[in-house]
């Protein structure tokens, strides 16, 4: 169990050395001072605390070079969609010219 972390699950505003202290003097860390208003913790609730954030871990934004290159993988998806479609379309508007240009007795140029 991490003390320091088991703590600021609980208490998310308090403000190290100024409303709590920790020491570790080689036997494990404990409480040295206790500004809070609420009564120390005791060690079974310090381990409770430590637990629900271990299934609750803080939120973490996410990475923004990865969110970028996210959005550069979707835009140039995009792109290679739009210009199928431009290429589709001149394909399209071709064989249309091509028709007209029969009924109106003509050859293409």
């Amino acid at each position: 169990m991490i003390l320091y972390d088991a703590i600021m699950y609980k208490y998310p505003d308090a403000v190290p050395r100024k409303d709590f202290e920790l020491r570790n003097d080689g036997n494990g860390s404990y409480i040295e001072k206790w500004n809070l208003r609420a009564p120390i913790p005791t060690q079974k609730e310090l381990e409770a605390w430590w637990e629900e954030s271990q299934k609750n871990p803080p939120y973490e934004p996410p990475d923004q070079v990865e969110l970028l290159a996210q959005e550069l993988s979707q835009e140039k998806l995009a792109r290679k969609q739009l210009e199928e479609l431009n290429k589709m379309l001149g394909s399209e508007l071709s064989d249309i010219k091509l028709s007209l240009l029969s009924l109106k007795g003509e050859s293409a140029e």
